[in-house]
């Protein structure tokens, strides 16, 4: 744990310490601000700081300062047994939690485990919704039966109540034998219901009988039958717009957010970027590649970046530069704001025919040993306009001359 006093540090960027924080990004740290001193919001990120504590040693609160200290400490390391026994929990995946939004996120999860009650979890897309709904079901007492997810925007409207609710034998045409939908797959257990947004309104009308009364009716089938299963939604929008487009039901939208829980975008997290691209590395590479192999002006271009797809879209990065050949690695740049590994395909082609281009007046000239006019009538050329591609180049005829 690392706990400075913001007042001995220079109200600006300190290049040591922003190395520091990405060789430990796991580190809990803790900004201890003099009273009297007022340090812009910019200035304690630069630190990743998890808690400030404002004391004011000329009224001798010494000791209230160093409790207050202490009680902090203690916090973090109750969310830090938190975080190791829900690593421990999810065998396959991973919650990168080391920023302070996050680790709140992280904090709340073994009481949402212990509920039977409803989860709607906003946020970005890519921000790990779904990951979250996954722990939430795994640390609960349903750990050990089905976790189904319901991707609800990719599932066609004629086929989600099949999907979801079943039929019976002869419910339509083509049902020669009894199928069970998604929701009796999940009995016992817990149904994620993705992009909760996109259901039709005739299947969220179904729904509120599932949340209402523990009821579920196959296709074709007269009686409801008894279910036990919990309800974890999500949505990258604002449900209340869909309400008032008369889209999404208000009284399935108060049954579905009976716990709301937001994730932050990965822009109001990014001490977690560095682990976050060490575990993908660890997760992509091939041939013993380390995540030290990620350059540090590249990391420290993906620190600034704001990321608009989140953790999916920074996973993509990482493949991205997993999948470039390591001789080649050195001699890309990282392009502008957005850190793009690799240029435009038009760009590409450019530097190609640049360089191809040089390559053949560089021959040209030693062939005519420099000679213009000669060089000219072979490439089918004005002599001036050789003479400006030979500038653009940087070529001297003069050094070809014997």
């Amino acid at each position: 744990m690392l706990v400075f006093d913001v007042g001995s540090f220079p109200m600006s960027t300190d290049p040591d310490l922003e190395r520091f924080m990405y060789r430990s990004p796991s580190i809990p740290v803790i900004a201890v601000r003099p009273k009297n001193m007022v340090a812009s919001r910019r200035f304690l990120e630069q630190f990743t700081a998890d808690e400030v504590i404002v004391h004011d040693l000329a009224d001798n609160r010494q000791e209230r300062t160093a409790e207050s200290l202490l009680a902090k400490i203690e916090v973090l390391d109750r969310i830090t047994t938190v975080q190791l026994r829900l690593r421990k929990e999810m065998n396959e995946s991973r919650i990168i939690a080391q920023s302070k939004p996050m680790r709140d996120v992280l904090q709340r999860l073994p009481n949402l485990a212990s509920s039977m009650s409803s989860v709607l979890i906003t946020g970005e897309t890519g921000t790990g919704k779904e990951l979250i709904a996954r722990a939430i079901h795994y640390l609960g007492t349903r750990a050990g039966k089905p976790f189904i997810t319901v991707d609800c925007g990719s599932i066609p409207d004629t086929l989600i109540e099949n999907e979801l609710f079943g039929h019976i034998r002869g419910a339509y045409t083509d049902a020669n034998t009894a199928a069970r939908g998604l929701i009796q797959e999940a009995e016992g257990g817990s149904v994620f219901l993705d992009e909760v947004e996109a259901l039709p309104l005739n299947v969220q009308s179904r729904f509120l009988r599932i949340l209402q009364e523990r009821q579920v009716r196959p296709l074709g089938q007269t009686k409801y039958s008894l279910i036990d299963v919990r309800i974890i939604s999500s949505t990258n929008g604002n449900l209340r717009d869909f309400i008032e487009r008369r889209q999404f039901r208000e009284d399935l939208y108060y049954r579905l957010n009976v716990i709301p829980l937001y994730l932050p975008p990965l822009r109001n997290r990014r001490s977690d970027i560095p682990d976050l691209v060490r575990y993908f590395v660890n997760r992509h590479a091939r041939g013993g590649q380390l995540a030290s192999s990620i350059p540090d002006d590249l990391m420290t271009c993906w620190l600034k970046y704001d990321w608009p797809g989140n953790v999916r879209e920074l996973e993509n990065r990482v493949q991205e530069w997993l999948a470039i050949p390591e001789t080649l690695r050195d001699s890309i740049p990282v392009e502008g704001e957005t850190c793009d590994l690799l240029p435009p395909l038009a760009e590409v082609r450019r530097q190609a025919l640049d360089q191809r281009e040089r390559l053949y007046f560089l021959a040209l000239l030693s062939k005519t040993n420099g000679n213009i006019s000669a060089a000219s009538r072979i490439a089918h050329i004005d002599r001036k306009n050789l003479r400006v591609l030979l500038r653009k180049h940087a070529i001297d005829p003069m050094e070809f001359r014997s």
